[in-house]
């Protein structure tokens, strides 16, 4: 499948997606791929460790648990914890773990649901959060300016209050892939985020004939500042 979700740190960029999770050094080459149990969506990067949501897609129908799992930055397995909702969207802000809980589903709704957890993978509960548009699924993608949430959807992105309850749209498409680059990386002092999106058409195009539409995808950079966020790809 697609890009799922995308972290970086000073030493590369990190893509997750259906079956496995790569690191890629910011020249572009190939440091290391490991494959996913089942499902995994948005992963997150934080002191040091890469945070995996994942959905268990398992032969039971109707029955889909999720996970959050751990690894260190040279992708070696730290922890796991199951959860009983399905997962997706990840960040860490602080000494907390945001995640996104898929309650409704493919059918669109205004709200999506955010679980909690502590650095340890113990729950803090649930909290709905009402975005004021319409949505599939739940959060597909997360990232944080070291104060906001920045939910990506299916549908749109929103900047949201680390204590959830604060919500405003904001123009920005990162429903694949999302992360801030690090200062020494950008070498800018207004924070740089960057994005990732699917090229070729995506089940459309190269799902269908992967040999002559192999699977490509893009990066593009945006400056945040004013609460904006402007493209500065070159």
């Amino acid at each position: 499948g697609h890009i799922q979700g995308a972290a970086c740190s000073e030493e590369g960029i990190y893509l997750g997606h259906a079956g496995g999770l790569e690191m890629v050094g910011w020249d572009g080459k190939l440091i290391r791929r490991i494959d996913a149990p089942s499902h995994l969506g948005d992963i997150a990067y934080a002191d040091g460790k890469v945070y995996g949501a994942f959905v268990l897609r398992g032969k039971e129908r109707g029955k889909l648990p999720g996970m959050v799992k751990v690894w260190n930055s040279k992708l070696e397995p730290i922890a796991e914890k199951r959860f009983a909702e399905a997962l997706d969207g990840i960040v860490v802000l602080g000494k907390t773990i945001y995640t996104g809980v898929d309650r409704w589903g493919h059918g669109k709704h205004p709200l999506c649901c955010v679980k909690r957890l502590d650095l340890d993978l113990n729950d803090l509960g649930n909290t709905d959060v009402d975005l004021g548009y319409e949505i599939h699924y739940g959060v597909q993608t997360m990232a944080t300016d070291g104060k906001d949430l920045f939910f990506g959807n299916y549908g749109g992105t929103s900047r949201v209050s680390a204590d959830l309850k604060k919500s405003e749209k904001i123009a920005l498409a990162c429903s694949e892939g999302f992360a801030q680059v690090p200062k020494s990386v950008s070498k800018r002092e207004t924070p740089v985020f960057f994005t990732v999106r699917a090229l070729g058409g995506n089940m459309q195009g190269w799902r269908k004939d992967p040999t002559n539409n192999p699977p490509r995808i893009e990066f593009r950079f945006h400056e945040y500042k004013d609460g904006k966020f402007t493209d500065i790809t070159r």
